[in-house]
């Protein structure tokens, strides 16, 4: 039934896109609902404009994120003083389902010529993946709705690589993906180290003595911002990275039935992320995530799990806070834990129908020229997916874990439809493991896992 209405869903959405495109319609018209009601900053000049082409309207929709949002102020300027016909409307809003309806109703309409996605293409559909549901990018692409930017020159300033992993789907180009991001490592306070004689562990044996060895001493190991979840499962994924020696096998595996929940080799995840979370600072289960960054920063844990994204907001805090960042080393083959895993982060598509593509793909063009997408790289916290220069001391220490960059868990797991709360999303759900929720023992969970993964056939 639920197939029925996607199927139902995607031809209404095809059919108002066409009429949209059909009408046309004034480009300059403000066209936003009372239920989105993003912010809109707009960027134009009123320099000379007599030798430029039509005046048009760039429509741009985003999400909040301040330090992107700012850079994109800036760009946008730039972009216009290149390009005077052109004014951008550069719409934000909240970054939780409010953009996701946001995209919703702006691809329905055709009410945007440019929209970013929080990713790139993941998880790939597979065709052993019987019945899942197919991700929205799919979605879009396979009803034609979003352009396809193969052969465009700017693409060349991406390395081939990046392209390939990031936004290329049936053999076509239909995104910019803007950098990577990693968030199976840990912070650590370098001065905290230095004080114990620690040294960054590459092995699980050498992380459960650093953790004891800051025990003896009186300071908290590690700290998660446990009460949004989602940050104590980043380090869940990181052991899962260094553990499983090819994770997309193993959910591969889950779905042919070669491999299970119970095997081995996942409880062992289970049992070190409960080591991890033993070892928290009290009350880790009611500290949130904007909270974390702080207590890291002043020194109440030595260590902590987060995203590469957040370094720029740990040197906010204290522009002389000495801190690294290293894989969690879940295996005792520190061959095995020397990679750092993540995902591709943001990414720009424009629309099939798009009523300013010329002006959209002079926007990526710009945006993709390597001096501006330094400035960029610079200023989001981004990995780079071009080859620039970098003048940031933390990206370059931590440069030696990208050269095998992986895909983490959540980027590789194919879900199936209904499946339990044990199992559901794209985390290994380790929250549910005592003493952050009721569930005792490594094994218990396992069986629960796999018991409704076998119900949501």
């Amino acid at each position: 039934m639920l197939k029925k209405y996607t199927g139902l869903l995607l031809a209404m959405v095809m059919m108002i896109a066409v009429l949209a495109a059909c009408g046309g319609g004034n480009n300059n018209a403000s066209n936003s609902s009372s239920s989105d009601t993003p912010k809109s900053s707009s960027a134009s000049t009123d320099s000379d404009n007599s030798n430029s082409d039509e005046k048009v309207t760039l429509k741009i929709i985003h999400w909040i994120n301040e330090p992107v949002n700012l850079y994109y102020e800036d760009f946008n300027k730039r972009f216009t003083e290149k390009y005077p016909n052109i004014t951008v409307d550069y719409q934000i809003v909240p970054s939780d389902a409010t953009y996701d309806q946001l995209q919703q109703t702006r691809i329905s309409a055709n009410d945007t010529d440019l929209l970013a996605i929080k990713s790139g293409f993941a998880p790939i559909p597979q065709d052993w993946a019987t019945g899942a549901q197919d991700p929205l990018w799919k979605q879009w692409i396979d009803t034609g709705l979003i352009a396809d930017l193969t052969g465009q020159d700017f693409l060349a300033n991406y390395n081939a690589a990046d392209v390939a992993n990031s936004t290329t789907y049936n053999g076509k180009v239909y995104g910019v993906n803007m950098g990577k991001v990693s968030f199976t490592g840990l912070y650590y306070n370098k001065k905290i180290f230095a004080e114990n004689n620690l040294k960054v562990p590459t092995t699980w044996s050498e992380f459960t003595n650093v953790v004891d060895t800051l025990k003896a001493a009186g300071v908290n190991p590690l700290g998660f911002a446990g009460k949004d979840i989602w940050p104590f499962n980043l380090a869940v994924q990181g052991l899962s990275a260094s553990i499983q020696k090819d994770q997309g096998e193993f959910i591969k595996g889950l779905w042919t039935g070669s491999t299970k929940f119970t095997d081995d080799v996942q409880i062992e995840i289970l049992d070190k992320a409960q080591y991890l979370i033993q070892n928290a600072i009290d009350g880790v289960m009611g500290i949130d995530y904007g909270t974390m960054p702080g207590l890291f920063a002043s020194g109440q844990v030595a260590m902590m799990a987060d995203g590469t994204w957040n370094a720029p907001t740990l040197k906010s805090l204290d522009p002389t806070l000495e801190f690294g960042y290293f894989p969690i080393p879940g295996s005792s083959n520190a061959a095995q834990n020397g990679s750092l895993a993540g995902k591709y982060d943001m990414s720009w598509m424009i629309l099939e129908n798009a009523k300013n593509k010329d002006a959209a793909l002079k926007w990526l063009a710009m945006q993709s020229e390597p001096e501006e997408y330094a400035k960029f790289v610079a200023a989001s916290g981004f990995l780079p997916t071009q080859s620039v220069e970098v003048e940031d001391p933390f990206t370059n220490e931590i440069s030696p874990y990208l050269s095998n960059f992986k895909l983490a868990w959540d980027q590789l797991f194919i879900n199936r439809q209904n499946a339990g709360e044990h199992v559901s999303g794209s985390s290994i759900h380790a929250e549910f493991l005592a003493p952050a929720g009721p569930i005792k023992t490594s094994q218990e969970l396992a069986e629960t896992s796999q018991k409704e993964w076998d119900a949501a056939k």
